[in-house]
Order: C-alpha cells, then structure tokens, then sequence
C-alpha cells in the first residue's frame, strides 16, 4: 500500500509553479547585489570618488585603506564607486581586479590571481613557478595589455599580515608602479579590524596607509533603510509585512550593525515563505529563520576552530553525553582532554593554561556557559555547561575525521571501575 505521506516531487514543483510569487530578484538581496543607491555611505563615496577621480584625467590614484566592521558597506562602496568611474571613462576604462586574502592567501596565489585574470588565455599554473619568474610576467602584461590604471582591491588585507611573506608582497604591489612604463596600478586594502595599520611594516604603510576611509557601523535606523530599499527590488509588492524589516534592522543592530546579516535573515525568510507556500513574509519567518541561520553560524564555527579547541570542545561533549547531571570544572576538561590526545592522531598535550584560554574563547563564542564560583579553603574554581544541542553537536564532529573514532568513548573520569594516577589508568580493586 502507498504511503500517503510520500513526497512527491513532481505535484511539489507544480504546486510551487502555481503558488504565490514571494521573490521579484531575489538576488538583491545577496551581498555581491550593488543597487542604484547606498543609503548612509555618501561620506564614503565621496572620499573613495575624490582619491580615484584623477582617473578621469589618466593620473594614478593613491593606494588607501577602508576598514570597519564586517558588513558596514566597505567592499560594496568599492564596487558602486568602479561601476560609476567606468561609466565617466570614454577610453582606457580603468582595470579592477578583486582580491579575497582569505582565499587567495599567499604571494604566489596572489600574483598567479592578478595575472590570469588580465590574461584570459594564458594562465599561470596554482604552483611550480618562481615569485620573480611570475612577478616579471606580471609586470610584463600590466603594460601590454592594460595600459591604463589599474586597481587592485584586496579584501581582508588583514590576513596578510599574518605572515612574513604576506607583507612583503604587500610591500611588492604598492612598489609596482616604480616598474611599469605604460600601466599604473593603485592599491585598495579592506579590512575588518579597526587597528588594522597599527600591525603594517612602516614601509608598507608610507605607501598604502597615507588615505585611509574608516566605516561605522549602522544602527537600526539605518539598516531599516537600506533593507526597505533592498526589500523594493528582491519581493513582490505587498508581500512583507509590516513589522519585518524593522525586526530584521533591530536584530542585525544587535550584531554590531552587519548589514550582510540583516539582508541574510531577510533572504532566509523570504525562502522559508516560500518553500512553505505562503502568501507574505511574517514575523514567525524571522523567528525561524534566526534560529537556522544561528544553527548554521555554529556549524560553522565549529568546524573552523582550531585543532586544540576541538579536542577541548570533545571533552566537553563527552562529559554531557555520558554524566549530563555531572558538574564539569576546568579540572575536569583537562584531564579528559590529556586522554583524548593520547586518542586522537596529530594531537600534543597543552599545558593547562593554554586549555583554560580555549575555554574562555568557547565562553566568548557562546558555545559553553563558564561560571567562576570560591570555594572557600580551595580557591575559585570555573564551571563549565554546554550551551548548544547536544545532538548537534555530535552531529558536527560526525563530519569530522579525526573525531569520529572518540564519540563514543567514555572518560576515565565517569567510569566506576576505573582511576587515572599520574597519567596512568588503573582498575579499582575496591
């Protein structure tokens, strides 16, 4: 007998055919989409539009700096400004080439990127070329075929400050113009980090940090704005209620004013609405959509942790899984966290100290509850709870190599039958 239950995909691609139209260009939404207008970063764009206006008359643009938190508007400025430039420019169009260092993260990589991309036939390999071979290659196609000035915008430049090499390929792109004849090149770095010049070499900084454009968060009058512009070109009239742009705008205010998450959430509710056949976009599809895009934040966060930060995570999970009335103490974490490196392949031993600023870096990332009580004669001693899902969470170190074998395995601390001394497991003969 047939399940009536059964999905059936075909009747689901009929219905949602002939259902209500949610989404008008649901792409304006998406945080590459540059609309006509950019409520709120006038300032900026005159700033950008003043430095890059000597295009106009073929003279090079400084480099310069934007930085402010994420979502404030600093890559999407960048772009609106190049669309406008391009449009005044009859000839010799200036070249923007887009950089994202977390991606695209080391000297070579970066190189190769700029390269291929005015090449479009020719393409350097992801490896095996020396730096010079392909910075002469570089230099010798910027004046072949750009001849113009040509922009190159690195999004997170922080990331490369990281490294040694990350510098000193800064320091080779804002000095390409002492090697160019015909071409002239500006560098734009974006960053998130406010103090983000204060960890630039000086001889860097001569030359990138003389122009710098700082961007403020916005506040929920201002992210009501720009949703309420977005909202005219991703929907259908009529189909947003009232109250939903302005709790998007009040949520996204409490997450230091990120645009790109208030669009988010507005483009996860719309979809929900969709999927579901409804006829607008309510407050319920906030809610739900708030929570799944918080689920997928954690997911993601998770998964991006750092090795060391996992293994004291396991530990904690492991503890609420096998004693969840049990009450765990930093003591705890890091005696199951020593057996769990004795498990997990690729893992050292940290000193108890490290471990205890992993753990406050889960309570600051909202993973974990701490709670630091006195207990009197013995000091003050730091409890700890698991504040996500549970099953989540196993569900995450599931996709996890390293991690699957231990999910299961049950700490010397919550066995009955057994002790640890000194690093040693031993079995209780009493």
């Amino acid at each position: 007998m047939k399940n009536p239950k059964e999905f059936n995909i075909d009747k689901f691609y009929e219905k949602y055919r002939s259902g209500p139209k949610i989404f008008k260009k649901r792409d304006a939404l998406e945080p590459s989409f540059i609309p006509d207008e950019l409520p709120h970063r006038d300032a900026q764009i005159q700033k950008v539009a003043e430095l890059t206006a000597c295009t106009l008359l073929g003279d090079t643009p400084p480099s310069l700096l934007c930085y402010g938190p994420t979502g404030t508007g600093k890559t999407a400025t960048i772009r609106y400004v190049s669309q406008k430039l391009e449009q005044q420019c009859t000839e010799d169009k200036p070249w923007w080439i887009y950089i994202n260092c977390s991606v695209v993260s080391t000297p070579y990589r970066i190189l190769a990127h700029i390269y291929n991309r005015i090449s479009g036939s020719e393409k350097i390999p992801p490896t095996g070329l020396p730096k010079d071979i392909i910075f002469k290659k570089l230099l010798g196609i910027l004046d072949q075929k750009v001849q113009s000035i040509c922009f190159l915008v690195l999004d997170e430049i922080d990331m490369l400050t990281e490294k040694k090499k990350g510098t000193e390929i800064l320091y080779d792109l804002t000095r390409l113009n002492e090697n160019l004849d015909y071409c002239k090149t500006s560098v734009i770095g974006i960053s998130n980090k406010l103090k983000f010049k204060d960890y630039l070499d000086p001889r860097v900084l001569s030359s990138l940090g003389q122009e710098h454009i700082v961007y403020p968060s916005y506040n929920a009058d201002e992210l009501r704005d720009i949703l309420n512009e977005r909202a005219k070109i991703a929907f259908h009239e009529g189909v947003i209620k009232d109250d939903v742009i302005p709790l998007c705008a009040a949520l996204a205010a409490k997450e230091h004013g990120d645009a790109r998450k208030a669009l988010q959430l507005l483009r996860k509710a719309g979809e929900l609405a969709a999927r579901a056949q409804n006829k607008s976009v309510t407050h319920k599809h906030i809610d739900d959509a708030q929570n799944d895009l918080e689920e997928d934040h954690i997911v993601e966060y998770i998964k991006g942790l750092p090795l060391q930060a996992q293994v004291v995570l396991t530990a904690i999970f492991l503890i609420s899984k096998f004693s969840p009335d049990h009450i765990i103490t930093s003591g705890d974490i890091y005696g199951i966290y020593s057996e769990l490196t004795q498990k997990i392949p690729g893992v050292r031993r940290l000193t108890e100290r490290r471990i205890s600023d992993y753990i406050n870096e889960l309570d600051l990332a909202g993973i974990i509850l701490t709670n630091l009580k006195s207990m009197g004669h013995y000091g003050r001693t730091k409890f700890i709870k698991l504040d996500i899902d549970l099953e989540l969470l196993e569900n995450i170190f599931m996709e996890i190599d390293k991690f699957q074998n231990v999910l299961n395995y049950k700490p010397v601390l919550l066995q009955l039958d057994k002790v640890k001394i000194k690093n040693n497991i031993f079995k209780k003969l009493i």
